[in-house]
Order: structure tokens, then C-alpha cells, then sequence
């Protein structure tokens, strides 16, 4: 894994200077779903990289307001295929 050095400007540090750990996870996260809306990263692996899971990933995607229909056809396709074994239960 590589490591980047941002400049965060003075009023973010300033608010988030107690926790700016906080500030990295928000930034690692924006840059794994950017990379998702992107095409670069599937919904399995933005899980893995954020060790949330799959499902972890689509709850993060759903809380920033990002709609389903993002979803490539492979990934519609598992969502669907998950619901309905969720229904035979």
C-alpha cells in the first residue's frame, strides 16, 4: 500500500485537529468510493479495502446518498440474487 501526503487547509485542521484520524478515514473512504463511481473498484473490493464487507460498503454508499442504480449490472445482479435467497428464508 502507498502512502500520500495531503495539505489539508487551516480550517479543517483546526476543527478536526483532536481527531484527525477521523479526517484520513474520510478521505480514504472518499477516494475508495470515487474509485468505485469510477469503475475502477468493484463493491467486493471497495469492502475489502475498507474492511466493512459488501454489504458494509452498500450501507456506506446509501448513508452519502449515492442511488443503487451506480451499481454495474454484475453487482445489480448479486443484489438481487442476495434478496431473494433473503425471501426463500
Amino acid at each position: 500500500m502507498q502512502t500520500v501526503t495531503l495539505e489539508i487547509p487551516d480550517v479543517i485542521w483546526e476543527s478536526h485537529q483532536q481527531n484527525i484520524g477521523s479526517v484520513r478515514e474520510e478521505v480514504r473512504r472518499g477516494l475508495v468510493i470515487w474509485e468505485y463511481l469510477n469503475g475502477r473498484l468493484t463493491i467486493g473490493d471497495c469492502g475489502e479495502i475498507l474492511k466493512t464487507g459488501y454489504r458494509g460498503f452498500l450501507e456506506l454508499l446509501w448513508n452519502r446518498g449515492i442511488p443503487a442504480d451506480a451499481l454495474n449490472d454484475d453487482e445489480l445482479e448479486h443484489q438481487v440474487s442476495m434478496l431473494r435467497k433473503l425471501a426463500d428464508i
